[in-house]
């Protein structure tokens, strides 16, 4: 190592992978005794000059130092170091009054040529437009362009322009195990709203729950925000007594609705866990936030089957009813449905929502049957929600018979060459309640009139009544 040494020189050409004749200020050097050498053909590279006659490799102290290294001269050896951190590069040792540097030798413990490659990696990063490394590490490998060789492309640090310019936010990949082993233990809580259209009953907000473990969902529909600690603490309270079983947690974003309400008063009072996703990051509620979206455009294309009026976007409940019994759990391969109550759902009632349908009178003063289209279906009483253009009315009858064609398809099916199972026969399938539904009629007793301690049927809003909007539940 030479503090006097304006240049890398070496008199040993195999040295060198590759030279270039492009050296014009330098013709010869100038050696301590006065002495001259020539430049070999004018030959240099990455600043390392080849020089005839000269017998050492000379390290210039002067080039370490503008390429961002200290030198640190002690007693018996030397440390080069970065400026930047103080991290060891290269170490060399003092035999008589000289500095060397074995660089085959481990005690050298050299990164030299790796920090110099890197350095200029990361100038070429600056030069081209702050490409990515992983990129420039493709083009060069492949020998894709002229111009750039013996480079090394390691992200060994971060940039500060990049993020400036680039930083995106941290991926959240999806769970490979369940977190929870029985239902209640965990449910999802969000709010959407206020929506585009008011319902039929005045309604704005869908008020979402999704249990952990089974996926199984329930959706009630709201006027207001403010009514959603009222409403959690119907359903904890119906849940909990019905499945015998004990809330252990709930997760929720950070709205007010959830964090500054007396649910938390509620979950303190009760021994609940509240828990809240970070603010700004929905995946990390994505269960729910996926159900949301999910069950709004399922409600969509229900609407648009037989173009029911955007006034009835809150029977998405239907959408929620079906997709219950439908979507597979991605690792346990079984509906929520089934997961929830250990059985099978048995579907053959569903019809078509919005379709045409004839609806018996009870009592006949001009015709038998009055038009209607299908809403859903009761979670009270084995029946059909439809809403009768006649009255006006959203009832629940049982006498009802369907038209599905004339879909969105535009095709006819005829359904008596179809081996279906009878409507009459097919609604004794029906299950009834709306937090924990059963299927046997002695385990429930059929209600026939609506109750104002039930909370909706699988997200119905059918409880919540304005005036003048009756459901008419007829007599058999």
């Amino acid at each position: 190592m030479d503090s006097g040494c304006t240049q890398h020189m070496t008199g040993d050409s195999r040295m060198f992978t590759s030279l270039s004749g492009n050296v014009e200020e330098y013709d010869k050097i100038t050696f301590g005794d006065n002495s001259k050498g020539k430049i070999s053909s004018e030959y240099s590279i990455s600043n390392v000059l080849l020089v005839d006659s000269l017998n050492f490799n000379l390290l210039s102290i002067g080039q370490l130092c503008d390429l961002g290294f200290q030198c640190l001269f002690k007693p018996n050896e030397v440390i080069v170091s970065k400026i930047d951190g103080g991290e060891e590069v290269f170490k060399g040792f003092r035999h008589n009054n000289l500095h060397l540097v074995d660089f085959n030798s481990k005690k050298a413990n050299l990164q030299a040529c790796l920090f110099s490659k890197n350095s200029m990696g990361w100038l070429w990063h600056k030069r081209l437009a702050h490409i990515g490394m992983g990129t420039l590490k493709k083009v060069m490998k492949k020998d894709l362009v002229r111009g750039l060789k013996d480079i090394t492309f390691e992200k060994d640090k971060l940039c500060s322009a990049c993020q400036a310019g680039k930083q995106v936010a941290n991926t959240h990949p999806s769970k490979t195990f369940m977190s929870t082993s029985r239902p209640l233990k965990l449910l999802h809580m969000d709010l959407f709203g206020p929506t585009t259209y008011t319902s039929i009953r005045g309604n704005n907000y869908g008020f979402v729950i999704v249990d952990d473990f089974s996926r199984y969902t329930w959706v009630y529909f709201l006027e207001d925000k403010t009514e959603v600690a009222h409403v959690f603490r119907k359903f904890a309270k119906r849940a909990q007594n019905e499945f015998n079983t004990s809330i252990v947690k709930i997760r929720s974003d950070n709205g007010r609705e959830f964090e500054h309400t007396n649910i938390e008063e509620y979950c303190d009072k009760v021994g609940i866990k509240h828990e809240f996703s970070a603010t700004y990051t929905p995946q990390q509620n994505g269960v729910v936030e996926r159900k949301n979206r999910t069950l709004i455009t399922l409600a969509r294309s229900m609407l648009d089957e037989y173009g029911t009026s955007e006034k009835f976007w809150a029977e998405m409940n239907t959408a929620c009813y079906a997709s219950n019994r439908v979507y597979p759990h991605r690792l346990l391969d079984k509906t929520p449905y089934e997961l929830l109550n250990g059985r099978k759902p048995n579907i053959s009632y569903f019809s078509v929502f919005g379709c045409k349908c004839y609806i018996y009178k009870k009592r006949q003063h001009l015709g038998r049957c009055d038009i209607g289209f299908l809403l859903g279906y009761s979670s009270k009483s084995k029946t059909y929600r439809v809403f009768n253009e006649a009255t006006g009315l959203v009832e629940e009858t049982y006498d009802v018979e369907f038209d599905e064609s004339n879909g969105s398809q535009g095709a006819h099916v005829d359904v008596v060459d179809i081996d279906e199972e009878p409507l009459v026969e097919a609604m004794k399938n029906m299950p009834l309640g709306d937090i924990k539904p059963k299927e046997d009629e002695d385990e429930v007793q059929i209600v026939n009139q609506p109750s104002s301690s039930m909370a909706p049927q699988d997200g119905s809003e059918q409880d919540k009544i304005l005036p003048n909007e009756d459901v008419h539940v007829p007599q058999k």
